[in-house]
């Protein structure tokens, strides 16, 4: 391992220490257990079901993405659960980039296929967060619980949307301005005769233009739609998952509310895009809930508690799937895809 990895995971370790001894000060780590052992069954069942559900609509969104015919639902439920378990290992989410290696070493889909689904499927994804902000602040608003900065939220939602949908509608021309540029500054550095920049130059075009092939096959709509189930989905599963820690200490849907649960679980998500984040999400994660939980009206231990029980219960699942879905494709042959003409 390079000297900076090791910093790298140094620095990760140190933080996740530090923010989770910030957070046991607030609880004891016995009522995070009472509450494990306490959690409700059918909710968690009702959280696990959900759970396998939005995992079939993501393979579902990747098949349409892809080239048609180049991947079976097996395999791509099987990529989907991998890279599902791979996303929160690594900052900013590199980890989901485990999709387009499992693609093309494992399945045998084209490189270029594999990153232009994955490019797109990328920006989509946070196409579909803007409104359901905006819907969890009406909700919260609706339901009285005005003690948070509503129009300076409605407003980022609201920018963050548009800018989303711009660059979803000019992917393609962006990406061409984009690596043009790069080809300038790698000529500017006399790197444009090396052979690993003539690889990288090829494939980079080569996904660009898969990316304008997927756009002239109109799936669009197919996959907006699919998009905003998937984290519709997601919102539902964990709504579950919180409603089953918390029952034990009286909490119902009502006073939990789906609005709030939103709003948390965006701020804790966006955590995962720092550079530096604790190590798996530890310790970044719990804090960012239990702040916006606090800031909601929660007593301090219950956010705490509460973040804690999501985080611990959602990794294990997560990685257990991902566990079966790495295994089972490391077993399987390479698929042989003929080369395009």
């Amino acid at each position: 391992m390079s000297c900076r990895k090791l910093i790298s995971l140094a620095v990760s370790l140190a933080l996740s220490v530090f923010l989770l001894a910030v957070l046991f000060r607030q609880i004891r780590s016995e009522d995070i257990g009472t509450a494990l052992r306490g959690i409700h069954l059918p909710g968690l069942a009702l959280y696990a079901a959900i759970s396998l559900a939005a995992v079939l609509l993501r393979a579902w969104r990747y098949r349409l993405l892809l080239e048609p015919g180049s991947c079976g639902w097996g395999p791509m439920v099987l990529v989907t659960m991998a890279r599902n378990a791979f996303e929160d290992l690594l900052p900013a989410r590199i980890g989901s980039l485990s999709y387009i290696y499992l693609l093309d070493a494992r399945v045998g889909v084209a490189f270029e296929s594999a990153a232009s689904s994955f490019l797109a499927a990328f920006v989509v994804d946070f196409l579909t967060l803007g409104p359901f902000v905006a819907l969890a602040v009406f909700s919260a608003a609706r339901a009285g619980r005005t003690d948070f900065p509503a129009g300076i939220l409605l407003a980022l939602a609201a920018g963050f949307f548009l800018i989303t949908a711009l660059i979803w509608v000019k992917l393609v021309p962006l990406l061409t301005t984009i690596w043009r540029w790069t080809e300038k500054a790698a000529g500017r550095l006399g790197a444009a005769d090396r052979k690993g920049w003539r690889l990288a130059d090829g494939k980079a075009k080569a996904t660009i233009d898969s990316l304008q092939a997927l756009r002239s096959r109109a799936v669009g709509l197919p996959v907006l739609g699919l998009s905003f189930l998937i984290r519709l989905a997601k919102y539902a599963s964990l709504f579950a998952l919180v409603g089953a820690i918390l029952r034990g200490y009286g909490l119902g849907p009502a006073e939990i509310g789906f609005g709030r649960l939103i709003l948390v679980l965006t701020g804790a998500e966006l955590t995962s895009a720092l550079p530096v984040k604790g190590l798996a999400d530890f310790g970044t994660w719990e804090t960012a809930w239990a702040i916006g939980f606090r800031g909601l009206g929660f007593a301090a231990g219950l956010a705490a508690v509460s973040g804690f029980g999501v985080h611990l219960v959602t990794a294990v699942f997560e990685a257990g799937l991902g566990l079966i879905g790495l295994l089972l494709l490391t077993g399987r042959r390479r698929a042989r895809i003929p080369p395009r003409s």
